[in-house]
């Protein structure tokens, strides 16, 4: 825009004709010279706000940035944990589940897999676990893993996405996936009362 605001005494001197598409009367070189000041002007009062939303949201980040990482390291112990009830017992996800990563995350170009396993046929099942609600973005990032090991590996491949709930969009998102299945977990709780009485006899 700036260039079209542009007009030189020798654009003038020459006649050109109006490079913008300003309807201006009176003279040219003046007029586009005012309007080009405007502009530039109000560039530099845009980078200055946007500067300061900048500089807020720094601050808000720096604000919030303790809370977020507690958060997010929770998350991550509570998936771990997750982790390593279900690679004890594989099979509380399904029948004739086997692990077939070693006991490893396995690695792929779209990042790690949480439990790599077989199923009786031999395809091969991608297990995604959340320990919180699942957003769609999980059920993309499991099709991502799912799409790496069909490169790799030799035979079908489908997966299993693991979580406490699914947001609404998750569970749009896997009604067009027909190899993509849902299971979500809970926690059973028992109780025992605990023998607080002496066994010291007379007591």
């Amino acid at each position: 825009m700036i260039e079209e605001l542009s007009y030189s005494s020798e654009d003038q001197r020459r006649n050109k004709p109006n490079p913008s598409k300003l309807k201006i009367d009176g003279d040219l070189r003046n007029n586009l010279a005012s309007y080009k000041s405007a502009v530039q002007k109000y560039a530099r009062f845009r980078q200055d706000v946007d500067l300061e939303v900048a500089r807020s949201e720094v601050v808000s980040s720096v604000l919030y940035a303790e809370t977020d990482v507690a958060e997010i390291d929770r998350t991550f112990s509570m998936e771990k944990d997750l982790q390593s009830a279900l690679r004890r017992e594989i099979e509380q996800i399904e029948p004739g589940l086997v692990i077939a990563d070693g006991g490893v995350e396995r690695t792929v170009p779209s990042g790690r897999i949480d439990i790599l396993a077989k199923d009786p046929s031999g395809a091969w099942v991608v297990i995604e676990l959340k320990a919180v609600k699942a957003p769609r973005d999980a059920v993309a990032q499991l099709l991502a893993y799912m799409g790496d090991m069909a490169e790799e590996a030799l035979g079908p491949v489908r997966g299993i996405l693991i979580a406490p709930d699914f947001d609404s969009r998750a569970l749009s998102a896997v009604r067009v996936v027909p190899n993509v299945q849902l299971v979500k977990y809970g926690f059973r709780f028992s109780f025992s009362a605990v023998e607080t009485r002496s066994t010291r006899s007379g007591v």
